[in-house]
């Protein structure tokens, strides 16, 4: 598990990078179908090892993110960041793809 206390922007380029390694997206980036730029927390599981080339399909859906994400206009309520985590946990133990 690795901890990346960074813009959400970064996050998923992070993500891209082990996408282009060719480690799987275990779960969807866009995870819970809420708006691009509403969530302050982003966690993104990928495989722990990498197959022997990308998958098309992963490095689509990243880059859908990161699109999707790029112009978002985000403003978020520092009394809430509570919830917001806790939201984010959910949607990983929700589970997969």
């Amino acid at each position: 598990m690795e901890f990346f206390d960074a813009p959400l922007l970064d996050v998923l380029k992070k993500v891209r990078d082990f996408v282009h390694l060719g480690h799987g997206l275990v779960t969807h980036p866009m995870a819970g179908g809420l708006p691009p730029g509403t969530m302050p927390y982003k966690s993104v599981i990928v495989t722990d090892a990498p197959a022997s080339a990308p998958s098309p399909q992963f490095v689509s859906i990243i880059e859908a993110a990161i699109t999707a994400n790029t112009d978002a206009r985000t403003r978020f309520y520092e009394n809430h960041f509570d919830d917001y985590a806790k939201l984010d946990l959910a949607l990983m133990q929700k589970g997969g793809m």
